[in-house]
């Protein structure tokens, strides 16, 4: 690697202190969430909430369908169709 070329983009598992140094030594980058870290963190945060557990396998599909979306257009549909699944649990 190059001194003059930085990362444009850092994929973190949400380590404070290591967004944190990313912010500081390469502020121009974009630091995303690790997808894995991600649905585990729904899983862990949400799964307890939902009843009856089949509806989970509901709920997590139409979750998997917005983070697999590549269509620009079709992100919003999939989004309010996660949303209206959620809508029996408002702690959501």
């Amino acid at each position: 690697m190059r001194g003059d070329v930085y990362p444009t983009v850092i994929v973190s598992d949400r380590d404070l202190a290591l967004m944190n140094a990313i912010e500081v030594v390469f502020p121009e980058a974009t630091n995303l969430l690790c997808r894995f870290h991600i649905n585990k963190n729904v899983k862990a945060k949400c799964k307890m909430l939902v009843h009856p557990t089949e509806t989970w396998d509901v709920v997590m599909k139409a979750w998997t369908t917005v983070i697999d979306c590549t269509d620009c257009e079709a992100f919003p549909k999939y989004v309010e169709n996660f949303e209206s699944f959620c809508l029996a649990w408002s702690i959501f």
